[in-house]
């Protein structure tokens, strides 16, 4: 018999031809199964085994109920199906080999939780050259260089504030995310406007065969994700969280406390998946976050308000072609504001700013012989509103401050290609050229001596302003020494033409974005970076190395404070020095992907400096956020298939501050000296966090487990800043400096309970 003689195989139930019936046909099917906690892939195996039947006596077994006749037509057994189940141990970071880092956001439920959940952002800052920061401090830096010069992109549309709880959370919901990618050695030239590091998260977009229902709960947050199957060619997902800590800040009010505080967030996701034909795929997604928080003080009836918002949507369609051709396709749109209110005595203070985006990008990625090539085009509209005063009122007197609006138009053309001149030695070369058109309406303001506004030259809607614009060449060479380690060594020029000005020191939602235009430098930057990847026992071990060097210029520091634009005629442009800077150093990443105990050690050590000629005598100085040494240690270890653990420990040097060094009394007032600008260090940061899940369920279908994490176990009081207070001594005609070091908590215990269905 051969295979022309099975007609029909439908999962156990096997026909056989009745022109030759001296076998009998067994069929067995092996089963690799998938379930959300190990990753585990779903493979299914058919075996046929032809059995003769001399074996039986020349006739056929019961079980196969054969009505033995020649002149019949085809029969059909009905055979007991065999199931064999098996697992294979999942990696969470993967990519290492290839120079980026890939975060699997299922692999991650053995990491601590904070307040009851595993987060990205957080996960991102234990990895090589993304630095550890200190507490509520929102940026995320990454090889020395400010959060502003990093992409962070959510299903191909920007994110300005990745981040909730000045830091504590980010923007992504786990349960809806699939992967968050990190490259920060070769940018490829699809991802254009920045100067730094890409970050792309994805949601999940699998097309479920079931309702599918995932919640967690915890001490002060809660999320919930359903995953519903729209027919057979699409599926919707809806994502949903928020917090619930105003009652424990009230505990702490209410304890004879003078403030008052209340803080809440929220965020929403919707992903729709559509796939008309095999070789279509339509993808929709949507995202909205919303922070408020809120202080007061009671007796001197005095308070702040803060509130930030984000909203990204992308519509993405991706079309295969034959002959190893796609086309893919996107249009987003992004949204962030800010608001900050002051009050004084009932008199209110308030400034806001907004960034609109709405963009276009197309990407043709096809094959010549053993090279991959990829081309491309993507254009944004932004539309930027500085912080704003609206001081209507206070005090009876309104403001005459007057701020731009400002309309600027990125595009970008570029291609890319994958180049093998043999097994061992690979190229990527790229190039893309870029552009910036800032048009009007846009007039020219001054002020007189007088104080009165004064206006230049107007542009009227759509004039042309300002061009900025450039190549920017990118390549890189990976050599394979053999099947398991390789040497790659990259080079990239990137521009950008928007940016966030700091107004505090702790990356808060009070920074505010400006575009490049006729008065802001656009920035650019030349990056090296040359690394080593082995890895060893089957992929069990992974070891990275790398080295990295960048040189940035048009680099903007503003020089004004956040409350300057209320009490003067107010010009950003006034307030902004260009400048320099540079950043360098080596990562190591060690790392262990199977057994029961699993984790990975990463250790950078690094330089960050800039240099503007009106700051510290036009001598170079270090970064706010220049830390030398960055160290992480991380480890799972899985008991049985109900207890799990885990531990973080994480150190880094102090972040750089401009230190006091004398105080004198001038009058009845005192005056403090300050010494180099960044000269000094704060205390060291350290924290260890801990773990613990308790399994209930883990199956294919069903899972559902409760989590017991300690943040910072050891209480560690990690200063936010480094302040100063005056006492002066009017009979011994004397003044002395008081240091403080605040620490926002000691330590945090949390427990969560988290169930899929």
């Amino acid at each position: 018999m051969n295979l022309e003689t099975i007609r029909a195989i439908s999962d156990n139930k096997i026909g056989l031809s009745n022109r030759n019936d001296d076998f009998c046909t067994i069929f067995i099917r092996v089963s690799l199964e998938y379930t959300g906690t190990a990753m585990r892939d779903k493979l299914i195996l058919s075996i046929f085994l032809l059995v003769p039947l001399s074996l039986f006596g020349q006739t056929f077994p019961d079980s196969c109920r054969h009505v033995s006749d020649k002149s019949m037509t085809d029969s059909i057994w009905q055979l007991q199906e065999v199931e064999v189940t098996g697992a294979r141990q999942s990696k969470a970071i993967t990519g290492t080999m290839e120079g980026r880092l890939e975060l699997h956001v299922d692999a991650l439920q053995s990491l601590p939780h904070l307040f009851g959940t595993t987060d990205v952002i957080r996960t991102m800052r234990l990895m090589p050259g993304v630095q550890t920061t200190g507490e509520i401090d929102a940026g995320l830096y990454i090889r020395g260089a400010e959060p502003s010069h990093n992409q962070i992109l959510l299903n191909g549309a920007p994110i300005y504030n990745p981040m909730h709880l000045m830091g504590f959370f980010s923007a992504f919901n786990n349960s809806h995310i699939e992967t968050a990618s990190l490259r920060k050695s070769y940018i490829a030239p699809c991802y254009g406007g920045r100067v730094g590091s890409v970050l792309s998260i994805e949601a999940a977009d699998e097309q479920p065969t079931r309702p599918r229902v995932e919640a967690t709960v915890g001490l002060i947050s809660s999320e919930g994700t359903v995953a519903l199957p729209l027919g057979d060619k699409s599926s919707l997902r809806l994502s949903a969280r928020g917090t619930y800590i105003n009652p424990i800040l009230d505990l702490f009010s209410s304890s004879g406390s003078d403030m008052r505080m209340h803080y809440g967030f929220q965020d929403y996701n919707l992903t729709y998946v559509s796939r008309p034909t095999d070789r279509q795929k339509v993808v929709a997604n949507f995202y909205y976050g919303a922070d408020k928080f809120s202080v007061f003080y009671r007796e001197f009836q005095t308070g702040g308000r803060l509130s930030w918002e984000n909203l990204a949507a992308s519509l993405r369609w991706t079309i295969l072609f034959s002959g190893q051709k796609k086309l893919e396709q996107t249009l987003f749109t992004s949204f962030y504001k800010n608001d900050i209110s002051v009050t004084f005595n009932n008199e209110d203070v308030k400034i806001y700013s907004n960034l609109k985006d709405f963009g276009y990008r197309a990407n043709y990625a096809f094959a010549l012989g053993r090279s991959r090539w990829e081309a491309g085009i993507d254009y944004t509209r932004h539309q930027l509103t500085p912080q704003t005063p609206d001081t209507e009122g206070y005090y009876g007197i309104a403001s005459n401050v007057e701020v731009q609006n400002y309309t600027t138009h990125e595009a970008g053309v570029y291609f890319n290609g994958s180049l093998a001149f043999n097994s061992y030695l690979t190229a990527r070369v790229g190039l893309r050229y870029s552009s910036l058109f800032h048009t009007g309406p846009f007039d020219e303001i001054g002020y007189d001596a007088m104080g009165n506004t004064t206006t230049g030259k107007r542009y009227g809607k759509g004039k042309l302003v300002k061009y900025y614009g450039g190549f920017e060449p990118r390549f890189s060479l990976e050599y394979e020494l053999h099947t398991n380690s390789r040497l790659i060594f990259s080079y990239a020029l990137q521009r950008q033409y928007q940016t966030q000005l700091s107004v505090s020191s702790l990356s808060l939602p009070i920074d505010f974005w400006v575009a490049a235009s006729k008065d802001i430098p656009s920035q650019y930057a030349h990056s090296f970076t040359g690394g080593y990847f082995l890895s060893w026992a089957d992929g069990a071990y992974e070891l990275s190395a790398e080295g990295y060097y960048k040189r940035l210029f048009g680099q903007l520091e503003f020089t004004g404070g956040l409350f300057d634009m209320i009490n003067q005629q107010y010009i950003i442009e006034d307030h902004l020095q260009e400048g320099k800077g540079y950043s360098y150093g080596c990562e190591w990443m060690l790392k262990k992907n199977m057994g029961k105990f699993t984790g990975w050690c990463s250790y950078t050590l690094g330089w960050s400096k800039r240099k503007f000629p009106g700051i510290n005598e036009g001598r170079s100085f270090s970064a706010r956020h220049d830390r030398r040494h960055d160290l992480s240690l991380i480890g799972s270890y899985r008991f049985n298939e109900r207890w799990d653990c885990s531990a973080v420990f994480v150190y880094a040097t102090g972040s750089a501050y401009t230190p006091a060094l004398t105080t004198y009394m001038v009058g009845e007032n005192a005056l403090t000296q300050y010494g180099a600008y960044n000269g000094a260090r704060m205390p060291s940061y350290q924290r260890l966090d801990l773990s613990v899940n308790y399994w209930f369920k883990r199956t294919a279908r069903h899972e559902s487990y409760v989590n017991f994490s300690i943040y910072n176990a050891y209480a560690r009081k990690n200063p936010l800043y480094i302040d100063y207070s005056v006492y002066s001594d009017e009979k011994q005609q004397s003044a002395r400096i008081e240091k403080k070091a605040p620490a926002l908590y000691s330590i945090l215990p949390s427990v969560s309970y988290t169930f899929k269905f």
